[in-house]
């Protein structure tokens, strides 16, 4: 293939869905740091000092206990940052009003409260959107499909700009914008510096595409949770007796979530991080039943088959939450990068051929607008819907005013 091939190709590949690609592109940026941007905008989101041990878990059940007596716990999760606060899912059932459902935040440290929301939020709005459009198993298969787009992008930049490597170091001499050479100066020195991060996204992105599929197909890739052998009769455990039974089983756990079972043969599972590389919380895993506490099975990561790895993996890699905030900022910088780069990309397609084709339609072509249709169909969606939680099945997990 010619220098100008390449050339067309890397064109066609950045401009096809380029529209839709810069939304993708600018919400993962804005979700790597959206329970930052949360931690800004309300104190709620604040955790009230650093944690040094355990999560108090029997003084936060107490907390919960007499603020929301009329409540069942549904699922509680506490981040891996130390100044984010954790949140308990509550649901509340009456024969008026039917299922309430919120969002009640706590200190990880103290146990304290620190408020409460609803289930919209400014990191759900972000990840419904960069994660499927907010269009369901469609939308999930739209967006990983791109992953597709940025391997033929990837590989046609060194092609597109040789001995890159030299220039790397070099600012773009170009200081105005409005020089003819200032776009595609600094899209070239930006894809330098960004190639490593865009294949990361590449890699994870195809893992997204690949794992909807076995998932769809229902291929066995990763470890199944148990199931019990009765049905339970009675409501399951405090959380309180949960966490002390899943501490027991694995003592060196950091203990970070537990979800109340929804089905009557399901367990409790508890998740937490222990020292196993790059993994999401999910990794390890403590299935208790729900109403004796016993162990039903025990998840490490680091014992997790490769498929199985990769897939806990995934997330953190993608997303950078698997260190500090040092991380997630040099994360968020990339992805600034990589969206520059798009932006720019769909900014010069439109000086080159504005000239040939004025008309903003002829311009974007059927990949363009059928782009730009799934754009403003998942903001609009997205905004109508982000807020909005079903509760189709209620939790087995007992009322928090009926704990003792």
């Amino acid at each position: 293939m010619t220098a100008k091939t390449w050339f067309k190709l890397h064109s066609f590949a950045g401009f096809a869905f380029g529209i839709l690609m810069l939304l993708v592109c600018l919400t993962g940026t804005l979700a790597v740091v959206s329970h930052e941007i949360q931690y800004l905008s309300h104190q709620k989101y604040r955790a009230l000092s650093e944690r040094q041990g355990p999560v108090p878990w029997q003084v936060l059940e107490q907390n919960l206990a007499k603020a929301y007596p009329a409540y069942q716990i549904s699922n509680l999760n506490v981040p891996q940052q130390w100044y984010l606060a954790g949140s308990v899912s509550l649901i509340k059932t009456s024969l008026n009003q039917g299922s309430e459902f919120k969002f009640v935040y706590f200190d990880p440290a103290s146990g304290a409260l620190t408020g409460e929301g609803q289930w919209g939020t400014v990191s759900r709005f972000l990840r419904n959107i960069h994660m499927y459009l907010s269009l369901g198993s469609t939308g999930k298969i739209v967006v990983t499909s791109l992953s597709f787009l940025l391997l033929i992008i990837l590989v046609s930049s060194f092609y597109v700009y040789r001995q890159w490597w030299r220039k790397g170091f070099q600012l773009p001499s170009g200081a105005k914008v409005s020089s003819r050479t200032f776009w595609p100066d600094w899209h070239k020195w930006t894809g330098v510096w960004c190639w490593g991060f865009i294949l990361l996204m590449f890699l994870t992105g195809l893992w997204y595409f690949t794992e909807h599929f076995l998932l769809k197909f229902k291929v066995d890739h990763y470890p199944k949770a148990p199931k019990l052998e009765q049905a339970i009769t009675h409501k399951a455990l405090s959380l309180t007796e949960l966490m002390q039974a899943a501490q027991q089983a694995r003592p060196e756990l950091d203990i970070r979530a537990l979800n109340y079972p929804q089905s009557d043969k399901a367990p409790v599972v508890v998740t937490g991080q222990d020292d196993t590389l790059l993994v999401r919380d999910r990794a390890n895993r403590i299935y208790l039943h729900p109403v004796t506490a016993d162990v039903l099975k025990l998840q490490k990561g680091a014992e997790l088959k490769p498929v199985a790895y990769i897939s806990d993996m995934a997330d953190p890699l993608h997303f950078g939450n698997f260190a500090g905030l040092g991380v997630k900022l040099l994360y968020f910088v990339f992805g600034l990068g990589f969206t520059f780069l798009v932006a720019g990309g769909l900014w010069m397609h439109w000086l080159r051929t504005k000239r040939q084709q004025p008309q903003l339609m002829r311009w974007l072509g059927w990949t363009g607008a059928v782009s730009s249709v799934l754009v403003v169909t998942a903001l609009v969606v997205t905004s109508v819907q982000f807020s909005q939680r079903e509760v189709e099945n209620l939790p087995l997990s007992p009322q928090l005013g009926a704990i003792r």
